[in-house]
């Protein structure tokens, strides 16, 4: 009788394995995508911003019939600043600053934003192992934001305390669309799942300061940020619970 139920349990456990064969079924999971790119601006964002890079994470839903829903979220960064005086009118004529104790702050400008959207798209298996891989085209819609961060490790220069960086800090943000086209991996052993491609974001976006401290005026002008880059990710795909396992303990 005990050799009966363990023969059921088999059959029925390489029933379940070859229910979730990426090797030959196209399936429905989810996908963690950690993911970074470098990145090329143009534009406006090309005279503030030299270039610099996005670190996100991508959570997206595939369907049987390989289209992908995804939300995703990316810190921008970057350390080169191209429009680097914006402090001038509180700077010496060397560019420097100088703290309550008399000695030139050590300030630095980066690059510092995020990127946030909403994303469809569709894997087409014209190349790779199996039908869940292929070409990946997407397209988003969301926010890019992005400012100049200004650094002060000594911090006691009240020209550019907290309240007053945000007078220098070109704070802009607005709606950014996102179309990406690559290829999607994920092996038929499940072990090695990545993507890769090229990424383009397109940013209608504005000056949401009051006023720039530095020209005493406001900025209302309609920005077209641009950026340009190669993106790279690992996947964890998240199959169905392997009933192999459930039998076992």
């Amino acid at each position: 009788m005990k050799n009966r139920y363990l023969l059921f349990f088999l059959l029925l456990t390489a029933s379940s394995w070859a229910q979730q064969n990426p090797a030959r079924d196209e399936l429905s999971l989810v996908l963690v995508k950690p993911n970074i790119g470098m990145y090329l601006p143009g534009g406006d964002m090309k005279d503030r911003f030299g270039p610099g890079a996005i670190v996100g994470l991508d959570i997206a839903w595939k369907s049987k019939s390989n289209w992908q829903f995804s939300v995703s979220g990316g810190h921008v960064f970057g350390a080169t600043v191209r429009e680097d005086n914006i402090m001038r009118n509180i700077s010496t004529p060397s560019g420097d600053i100088i703290t309550e104790a008399g000695v030139f702050e050590d300030y630095r400008l980066r690059q510092f934003g995020w990127a946030l959207y909403g994303r469809v798209g569709k894997v087409i298996p014209v190349v790779g192992p199996n039908p869940n891989s292929g070409l990946l085209v997407q397209l988003g819609y969301g926010l890019l934001q992005h400012k100049i961060w200004i650094e002060t490790p000594r911090g006691n220069s009240p020209q550019i305390s907290t309240e007053y960086k945000m007078g220098y800090d070109r704070l802009s943000n607005g709606m950014s669309f996102n179309p990406f086209i690559g290829y999607q991996h994920l092996s038929d052993n499940r072990l090695i799942n990545f993507y890769v491609g090229v990424d383009f974001h397109y940013g209608l976006t504005q000056n949401r300061r009051t006023v720039n401290f530095d020209t005493q005026m406001p900025d209302t002008r309609q920005r077209q940020d641009l950026l340009l880059g190669l993106k790279a990710g690992w996947i964890l795909p998240l199959y169905k619970r392997d009933e192999k396992a459930m039998l076992f303990y």
